[in-house]
């Protein structure tokens, strides 16, 4: 006869998850499935779904309830007593090992579970004393895990309930006090902003969200979103239309899609991720709202696997997911999560995932790269302004005219050089215009192929300040250059018919 001792209860509660936080998680996906089930049923319609969470801080006590199906009273006890065995499909609901109901017992004295179902007219309860079941773990007695579970389970009388409700609630009641951050509503809300299958912020869903979801749905892929509130505030995952790097802001000006195939060609995972010019790394600002939505996100029913760094160590750099805002949404059914929701299982089918992604990841490290190089060499092309500018404000290295004039017609030897790699950067981009690295090339470079005119010696001007272009844009510099070519090569224009070819000039 096989039996298990008591210990493989704590190692399924306590020592499970990595953070305390991820017993949210585990409920969500557990009220997900109520909820689709209710669904199916014809019991809710498609957007009536709602899971809420309650934190009461003075009373140290977190209520966790959908509007799904609930469990019958016929049902209610043989379900609520099998752990491990649970009727969920491994292929299709998002909880199915029928281990995470037992989560709370770590973090709270008391753990209850009360449900009903349409048409019933009384509550089902079963209330578990977690504190007793913690107690177990460490005595001298030796207890079989069925014979403490039977122990510190009970199922109390039913109450009475209004035929029409269905529900089905968690509470954890007297949080432990090192569990002080399950308390923290803000916490609480940060974690789950991206760990659960709720809707894109308003701005970014208004921006980009019908081109993910199109994308979607033509790969007959449905992201699934339900309607989660913390204390009667609604989460959303805090995607915004920009984000802060290192060398300031940065805008998403796009976003751009990648389907990952087997060898037979089904489909395995896609994703899509944020274009910008990337400008470095995202800055990393825990506790404020700017950054949360760094890195590349791994989702199974739109839940996240892991956390923001999942797949750092698929890129060539395993910084590199930093670089991006974007989402991974596993499709494959092969593709099962570990106990702990942090990665998936190895078998073949994450074999051929992990390959997938690598090989895209290259492509990506060659994209943000890319825009590296671009801004080196604007930078170039930018040099010889630079140092005429320093000339003139008198904070040169150089000392006389011919001395810069010498290192003037280097650098502009160079910007001609950079501008050329840059319209042959281009002229590639062009030619493949839907890859995410032709598609920032192209953003970059609009308007700004052809480099500044050389920069040459300013006439002097007599009893004037001195001239400086410092603090110009580069943009300003390029248009100050063209007027000022307009009139050097035309000396015996003035008035109105100067005006006109200026125009001209401008119009080409």
């Amino acid at each position: 006869m096989v039996e298990f001792g008591v210990n493989i209860i704590e190692n399924i509660t306590t020592g499970l998850y990595p953070l305390s936080l991820d017993i949210f998680r585990e409920y969500i996906q557990n009220s997900c499935d109520a909820i689709d089930d209710a669904v199916k049923a014809g019991i809710l319609q498609e957007d009536e779904g709602k899971i809420k969470i309650t934190i009461d801080v003075d009373a140290r006590r977190i209520t966790i309830e959908d509007n799904g199906t609930g469990i019958p009273t016929r049902y209610f006890e043989r379900t609520m007593s099998k752990i491990g065995n649970s009727d969920k499909s491994l292929k299709t609901d998002k909880g199915f090992r029928g281990i995470g109901r037992l989560g709370g017992v770590a973090f709270c004295r008391e753990l209850r579970f009360i449900t009903t179902v349409t048409g019933e007219p009384k509550l089902s309860t079963l209330v578990t004393d977690a504190e007793r079941l913690r107690d177990a773990y460490y005595t001298e007695s030796k207890y079989s895990a069925e014979s403490i579970l039977r122990d510190v389970m009970t199922f109390p009388a039913q109450e009475d309930v209004d035929v029409g409700e269905h529900f089905f609630r968690v509470e954890l009641i007297d949080i432990v006090d090192t569990n002080e951050d399950l308390l923290d509503v803000e916490k609480v809300r940060e974690y789950l902003s991206f760990v659960a299958p709720v809707e894109y912020l308003n701005n970014f869903r208004c921006m980009y969200g019908s081109e993910i979801y199109k994308h979607a749905a033509e790969l007959n892929f449905k992201i699934t979103e339900y309607k989660i509130l913390v204390n009667g505030e609604p989460l959303y995952k805090p995607y915004k239309t920009d984000v802060k790097t290192h060398m300031g802001k940065d805008d998403i000006f796009g976003v751009a899609f990648r389907d990952f195939k087997d060898a037979e060609g089904n489909l395995i995972a896609w994703s899509w991720i944020g274009l910008s010019n990337f400008k470095g790394v995202i800055d990393e600002t825990s506790g404020t709202a700017d950054n949360k939505m760094r890195g590349i996100r791994l989702r199974l029913g739109n839940i996240q696997i892991g956390n923001s760094e999942a797949l750092k160590n698929l890129f060539p750099r395993s910084r590199g997911t930093n670089y991006f805002i974007g989402e991974v949404h596993a499709v494959d059914k092969n593709l099962r999560p570990t106990s702990d929701r942090y990665y998936f299982e190895e078998n073949k089918a994450y074999k051929v995932f992990e390959a997938a992604l690598k090989k895209y990841f290259a492509e990506l490290y060659d994209t943000y790269y890319t825009a590296s190089k671009i801004r080196s060499l604007y930078k170039k092309i930018d040099a010889p302004a630079e140092a005429e500018c320093k000339f003139q404000d008198g904070v040169s290295l150089f000392k006389t005219r011919g001395e810069l004039n010498t290192e003037l017609n280097r650098l502009n030897k160079i910007a001609e050089d950079s501008a050329k790699e840059i319209s042959d950067m281009r002229q590639k981009a062009e030619a493949d215009k839907e890859s995410p690295r032709s598609r920032v090339v192209l953003r970059m470079t609009d308007d700004k192929v052809n480099p500044p005119p050389p920069v040459n010696p300013p006439l002097p001007l007599e009893g004037t300040k001195k001239f400086s272009m410092s603090g110009w844009s580069r943009n300003k510099r390029k248009f100050y250059g063209s007027i000022k070519e307009v009139i050097l090569n035309n000396p015996k224009l003035a008035g109105e018919a100067l005006v006109r070819k200026i125009q001209e000039e401008l119009a080409k």
